[in-house]
């Protein structure tokens, strides 16, 4: 199906929402979102430097990252508490 919409413009610059700052993503292990200065620590969403304009792309961002962090972290208190 489609449903073609006209563009007649775009919203003030005051209705824009952009986040900024966190930590350093050189500083992440991308693959696990685990931090490289301490391990055991992982990291999601919004508490990471990456810029981007609120409206959908924060949030799966958000998702994204903590659905890796998550698995990540389960994991990581697995192995360490397993029993030898």
């Amino acid at each position: 199906a489609s449903f073609p919409l006209q563009t007649t413009g775009f919203s003030s610059f005051k209705e824009e929402f952009v986040t900024a700052g966190g930590i350093f993503l050189k500083e992440v292990q991308l693959t696990n979102m685990e931090s490289k200065i301490r391990p055991g620590l992982f990291m999601a969403g919004e508490v990471l430097d990456v810029d981007g304009v609120t409206g959908g792309f924060n949030f799966m961002g958000c998702w994204s990252t903590g659905y890796i962090a998550g698995g990540s972290a389960a994991e990581f208190c697995s192995i360490v508490n397993s029993p030898e």
